[in-house]
């Protein structure tokens, strides 16, 4: 695993032990970006540490909700009207048409509560969107693209 800078690592090295102490176990890494992932249920949560200024980082929540939908107006207008309901995070769609839920916090200023919080809001929107989703308007979870992995 690579850092762009001291401040980066600092805060990797932090949430890293947080992460252990709340969820009881040492999430999986990630090799391209600094940061750790979590499965609950059928949501997969990662969480990524990117610099941010020349002395901070930015601790990125986030969870592919939904890969291989269609993204369709109605589907957009549901997302969006969701977002003025939340209290942390916020539903996306990246550059390929995937559903993501994600929320950020400034990396130096972040203590134990505030990233248990931050990760179990994207945990429990993740889990409970995902199955609405995909009953609603197809794609696949993260368990289920997990299961596809594992068949193959």
């Amino acid at each position: 695993m690579e850092f762009q800078s001291e401040a980066q690592q600092v805060c990797y090295n932090k949430i890293a032990i947080w992460m252990k102490d709340l969820f009881g176990k040492f999430p999986c890494a990630r090799s391209d970006i600094p940061g750790l992932g979590l499965f609950m249920n059928s949501a997969l949560v990662e969480v990524l540490i990117y610099p941010w200024e020349e002395d901070d980082a930015i601790i990125n929540t986030r969870s592919y909700v939904v890969k291989g939908v269609e993204i369709t107006p109605e589907l957009m207008r549901f997302l969006l009207q969701e977002n003025t309901q939340m209290r942390f995070g916020a539903f996306g769609v990246d550059e390929a048409g995937n559903i993501l839920f994600e929320h950020s916090i400034v990396g130096s200023t972040c203590d134990k509560k505030e990233l248990e919080a931050s990760v179990k809001a994207v945990l429990e929107i993740s889990d409970e969107y995902d199955d609405l989703i995909v009953n609603k308007w197809g794609g696949e979870r993260a368990l289920d693209r997990l299961q596809q992995v594992n068949d193959t």
